[in-house]
């Protein structure tokens, strides 16, 4: 898959440095020292032989794209290259853990546009740093690991704690929800939410943390408090990055009280369900993912609009946030007072307890 050759492979088809060195950035992407990726058939006469070793003509048409739309960045395309610069990587030692954003990359938890990054590695004996790797001397427990392919990595749960330091609190508390919404739903966790949620999910988010989390705590060399601050905050029903951003940004805030992903019935019959709500207040927030009506657009729009007009009318009151709003601490909190003042009072209560 995605075309991955190594310099060796090319020799030994006739593709001297020098000619890999001149199909770099034309039909040739470097990975890492000795791997690169076939992402194009060139006229060059000369990279001939690099076309014929093309398999993955899927790769092919999905470079060609971000190529012809610059100006369009792709950042799920940025992190398959990110993805493949980890994976590829041919001088890993025996006793190397993959951590950190690497880590993260490969177990999928969601980054909000970190940018290339060096491989973090963990080594018990080994300390190396240059423009690809950074290796760090440290040893990572063995039940801390798992084993992908020809990597080691720290496990999701401790992958997602370690980004603490390295991507900033709101950053880390995204991946850690996403550790724990998977653990709660497996591979259905796309599509949980969809008919509503068990009633017992809340309890079983709460057993996968003791699980997951609490023994991983433990064996954290730094950062426990910081860390178990956080774990005691997750839960399993953000669907969105934008939600668990809101969900953190409301525990910043003091604000405790809002439940998520709750169903409006009106007798009876639900109208809505809606990402967050204070019942004591009637007070419900809405979140926008970054591209929540590029596909279904005008239709969404209308639906939602219909609902709010209802929910308007049972006496609801609605503060709506964008994809920026809930990135920015700030602006955030300026739209939450500023269209929900009587928030400000729980704010006081919550943080006496």
């Amino acid at each position: 898959m995605y075309n991955i050759v190594r310099a060796q492979e090319l020799l030994a088809h006739g593709v001297h440095s020098r000619i890999v060195r001149g199909a770099v950035d034309c039909c040739l992407l470097r990975l890492t020292p000795g791997m690169y990726s076939i992402i194009g058939r060139c006229q060059d006469p000369r990279h001939a032989c690099i076309a014929g070793m093309i398999t993955d003509e899927e790769w092919i048409r999905r470079v060609a794209a971000q190529r012809a739309d610059a100006q369009q960045r792709d950042y799920g395309f940025d992190e398959v290259v990110e993805k493949l610069k980890i994976a590829s990587y041919p001088r890993y030692r025996e006793d190397d853990v993959v951590c950190g954003i690497s880590a993260a990359r490969i177990h999928d938890l969601p980054l909000y546009r970190v940018g290339a990054k060096r491989i973090h590695i963990a080594s018990p004996s080994h300390r190396l740093r240059t423009a690809v790797v950074n290796r760090t001397t440290r040893d990572v427990p063995e039940t801390d690991r798992v084993r992908i392919g020809k990597m080691q990595l720290t496990s999701p749960a401790r992958t997602s704690l370690e980004l603490i330091p390295q991507i900033g609190e709101p950053g880390a508390f995204v991946a850690m929800e996403a550790v724990l919404r998977r653990s709660v739903f497996g591979e259905d966790e796309h599509t949980a939410g969809r008919f509503g949620y068990p009633p017992d999910t809340c309890e079983l988010a709460r057993q996968a943390v003791e699980s997951l989390f609490v023994p991983v705590l433990e064996r954290l060399p730094t950062g426990q408090q910081r860390a178990s601050r956080l774990v005691g905050s997750i839960g399993a029903l953000s669907e969105s990055y934008a939600e668990s951003r809101c969900s953190y940004n409301l525990i910043v805030l003091g604000i405790r009280d809002f439940e998520q992903q709750v169903q409006v019935l009106e007798k009876g019959r639900s109208i809505a369900r809606v990402d967050f709500m204070d019942r004591a207040s009637k007070t419900i927030l809405f979140v926008d993912g970054a591209g929540k009506y590029t596909e279904t657009g005008g239709k969404v729009l209308q639906k939602e609009a219909t609902q709010f007009n209802r929910l308007v009318a049972l006496g609801y009151r609605i503060v709506r946030f964008t994809f920026a709003e809930v990135m920015d601490l700030e602006a955030f909190a300026t739209k939450l007072f500023g269209q929900a003042p009587w928030l400000r009072g729980r704010v006081r209560r919550n943080r006496s307890v």
